[in-house]
């Protein structure tokens, strides 16, 4: 890092805290021993999350809540509108002097930078310094902004030197609010999110940002003027900080309810300075109007886990069927059920609605709804040849008989929009229609309240039709996958937009294109038949990844068991096709194109042994047996963990038909072993599931080998969910070594028994659920029923947020594959608490 030169160009701000004191005294910020400064109820982290904007950068909480986080340097050259990346690289931290220093660069501009935090107990002083001054014949632009989660500002006041206004709870369309002030006062008429920014020397603009995407925040931007010598810009924060400030107690408990043979725990999150104190009250809600009280005690204290203090009450032994609610500290959780039935139909929404409206190519309406038109009946394009393409999809080489942009037949009908947006990665269809079969398999649920034309391509929610509804989205996951191997022979990768205007759009697809097949010799606006002029169409990815080949032979096989009794013929051709992408693997070099939701590859063959165990499960053939006794040393040689969480569920489920002692030894002796790892890994969180490792194993220091981009950046609900899909069958395979608690702790989990708040993740499930999300109707702050979204995500070093902001996508977006392993996951735990020989 070269030496800072005297004509050092430099931005400060200093925040100042109205209710703090100087060092030392009730409410002083100070430097902790995790790099970043704290008071109650407020904390500011140096880049200890390295995701741009909104999630990294110098991120500010005031009474318990995150308000701000920032960019890092921006600049701009003047050779284009591209921006000069910085990067950040190392923290540096002196806490007798209470100061943080970022250590950056701009490579384009071979130029160092420093940004230097400090306090002296009342304020946060934070100084931009550059080694020498910008200059202006490279750079046009140069700024650090700040930003302010919207939800907190919508409706509230702001006042500069000249103008005042109110944030706008929609975009206006007027980007700057208030430019070249001095002073700019927010909200102060609550002071829960009230804040004061003076600058002397220069001026600060207020922003609305979500005039180039809806995602955007306000922003509060202090320029730096290219070509100023010395410059100095002085911003102090006035946060409203509170000596005295407790969170208030969070009450975990599923918002569903409890089936009376399960374990009843609430888990109550605390201030990291709270006590333990006072008891819990659980009453049950009585026709007369009465709160009856049923149980009352002191909860046991837990420990701390990441920032917070935990204490459990355990209320297992009340089983009587009723609503109830549960009271602590003028807090109230509820009311929920206990009841036998509690989980017969607490997955019913996510197959009944979300799948249903989620399903591509159809036209989808509930009663006098339409929840969308048939879309994207002009599927699809090949696409260009060595082009790499938004949101990870990538075409290299091609490996199909179509040329650039030549339409491929038979890709327009079948397989569900993935998420908000509306592409249909292979990956994750494939692991939908996975669980979605097993769960058919295992369950038989038998349920008819969705019509699905063909012909017409309607489909009709709350309208039987007489075919069971689980086994109608199993075909039609699985046609969207066989699309692609009746054109080619393999799997694709995925369709998607084919540029970033149509993938941003959110309502109706149907609007995206104009369902006519792109045709180069018609005018623009010409259509003729089922062609037009209009080059909309969306492109395929058609790269050979070995990884998803094994995995959709695996899908295919099962989805041809569960279909067979009533489709035999489609059942053949899946299984048929299982038999030709598992063949044509063995025989040919693995290939791992990159792409979203597709096999990265490793020593570890997972895909392989996944597909080839369920080619055996269906089929018995020898050859499938034969392979994965070949492949014993490998397993052998991997360790137990990673054998347990990949495959391990999958050779469980071979046991009953393995005649071989060694391969049986084997797979218990894995199980056994990947049980007390995974028992020690839920012991070290009170909620009892399997956090991941970035989380339990989070370090504070920037260059942590575990600090990479994309680790705290979503919730891990869906994760929990595999995990509890993969331990049923661990249990039901295994249950001397492997109980049924980790399936029913995760469904305990998503449905509100979590870190941050109680909110059900799935939405419309649970008397507090998740009612504003990233779907496709996000823009209306709205929900679709049944969606699963990740929920609370991990901020290093200990904070777990969740926010109601529906482009917050990290922790509110929806996905197919989370949808279908929380039906599985109810049904198994209603199949287990039903069962209790099983549960035993």
């Amino acid at each position: 890092m070269p030496r800072l030169s005297r004509t050092a160009c430099i931005l400060s701000f200093a925040i100042t805290c109205m209710s703090a004191g100087p060092a030392g005294e009730p409410g002083a910020i100070t430097l902790n021993e995790r790099e970043y400064f704290e008071a109650p109820g407020f904390a500011f982290l140096i880049f200890h999350n390295t995701d741009p904007g909104s999630r990294g950068g110098l991120q500010m909480m005031q009474n318990g809540e995150w308000l701000m986080s920032s960019d890092n340097v921006q600049l701009t050259s003047q050779d284009s509108s591209a921006r000069l990346a910085a990067r950040v690289l190392r923290r540096m931290v002196d806490r007798e002097k209470k100061t943080a220093t970022i250590i950056g660069d701009i490579p384009g501009l071979s130029l160092g930078y420093e940004l230097i935090c400090r306090t002296d107990g009342e304020r946060m002083f934070v100084s931009l310094k550059f080694d020498r001054p910008l200059d202006p014949a490279k750079v046009r632009q140069a700024s650090f902004r700040m930003l302010l989660y919207p939800p907190a500002y919508f409706t509230k006041s702001f006042q500069g030197d000249s103008m005042e206004g109110l944030f706008p709870r929609q975009y206006s369309g007027r980007r700057t609010l208030l430019k070249a002030s001095r002073i700019l006062r927010l909200a102060q008429e609550d002071p829960a999110h009230s804040l004061t920014f003076e600058r002397s020397g220069g001026t600060l603009e207020l922003a609305d940002e979500r005039g180039d995407h809806p995602t955007g925040w306000f922003s509060v931007t202090a320029a730096i003027e290219p070509g100023a010598s010395g410059n100095g810009m002085n911003v102090e924060i006035h946060p409203s900080i509170d000596a005295q400030w407790r969170r208030q107690p969070v009450i975990g408990i599923s918002q569903l309810g409890y089936h009376p043979a399960q374990r009843k725990l609430a888990v109550l999150e605390l201030d990291p300075h709270d006590d333990v104190l006072g008891n819990v009250n659980l009453y049950r809600l009585t026709l007369t109007g009465e709160k009856r009280l049923v149980q009352s005690g002191a909860p046991k204290a837990w420990g701390a886990f990441l920032n917070y203090r935990y204490a459990i009450f355990d209320f297992t032994d009340v089983t009587g069927t009723g609503d109830y609610v549960v009271e602590y500290r003028g807090q109230k959780a509820g009311p929920f059920r206990i009841d036998p039935h509690v989980y017969d139909d607490a997955w019913q929404l996510t197959l009944e609605i979300f799948l249903p409206v989620q399903m591509c190519h159809v036209s989808v309406r509930e009663r006098n709804r339409f929840w969308h038109g048939a879309c994207h009946l002009d599927d699809a394009e090949q696409a260009p040849a060595n082009h790499p393409h938004i949101d990870s999809y990538q075409q290299g080489e091609r490996e199909t008989q179509f040329a650039d942009y030549e339409h491929i037949p038979g890709l327009n009908w079948g397989g569900w929009h993935d998420a908000g947006d509306f592409d249909l990665p292979a990956g994750s269809i494939s692991n939908t229609v996975l669980a979605l079969a097993l769960a058919q398999e295992e369950f038989h649920p038998g349920i008819d309240m969705t019509t699905v034309r063909r012909a017409t391509r309607e489909v009709l929610l709350h309208v039987p039709d007489g075919e069971d509804d689980l086994l109608q989205q199993v075909e039609y996951g699985a046609e969207g996958l066989m699309g692609s191997f009746r054109a080619s022979g393999h799997i694709f990768a995925g369709i998607i937009e084919s540029s970033r205007s149509q993938y941003d759009v959110t309502g109706d697809p149907m609007n995206i294109t104009d369902n006519h097949i792109y045709d180069p010799s018609l005018k623009p606006d010409q259509v003729v038949g089922d062609r037009s002029g209009k080059p909309d169409d969306r492109w395929a990815f058609t790269n050979r990844n070995t990884g998803l080949q094994y995995r959709v032979a695996q899908t295919f096989a099962v989805a041809s068991r569960v279909l067979r009794p009533k489709k035999p013929a489609l059942a053949d051709e899946y299984l048929a096709a299982a038999r030709t992408l598992w063949q044509f693997e063995q025989t040919h070099a693995p290939v791992y194109a990159p792409n979203a939701y597709v096999g990265r590859g490793g020593s570890f063959p997972s895909d392989e042994i996944a597909a080839t165990a369920e080619l055996w499960l269906t089929t018995d053939d020898p050859q499938y047996f034969k392979r994965l006794y070949a492949l014993l040393p490998q397993i052998r040689a991997t360790a137990p963990e990673q054998v347990g969480r990949s495959v391990g569920w999958m050779l469980a489920r071979l046991l009953p038909r393995i005649p071989d002692p060694e391969f049986h030894s084997l797979v218990v002796e894995v199980a056994r072993k990947w049980r007390a790892a995974a028992d020690a890994v839920e012991a070290a969180t009170p909620y009892g599931v399997r956090f991941p490792a970035f989380v339990l194993r989070s370090d504070w220091k920037l260059d942590s080998p575990l600090q990479t981009r994309g680790n705290s950046i979503m919730g891990f609900a869906w994760d929990l969910q595999s995990d509890a899909m993969r331990d049923y069958f661990m249990h039901k395979n295994l249950p001397a070594i492997f109980g049924p608690d980790t399936l029913l702790n995760v469904v305990n989990f998503v449905l509100g028994c979590h870190p941050a708040s109680n909110t059900s993740y799935v939405s419309g499930v649970g008397a507090n659920s998740q009612l504003v999300a990233y779907g496709f109707n996000r823009d209306d702050y709205s929900y679709i029923p049944g969606g699963p979204t990740p929920g609370a995500s991990f901020m290093r070093p200990g904070f777990m947020d969740l926010k109601n902001f529906p482009y917050y996508y990290n922790q509110t977006e929806y996905v197919i594959h989370g949808a279908a392993s929380y039906i599985f996951d109810v049904l198994a735990a209603e199949w287990v608490l039903q069962h209790p020989a099983a549960r035993n």
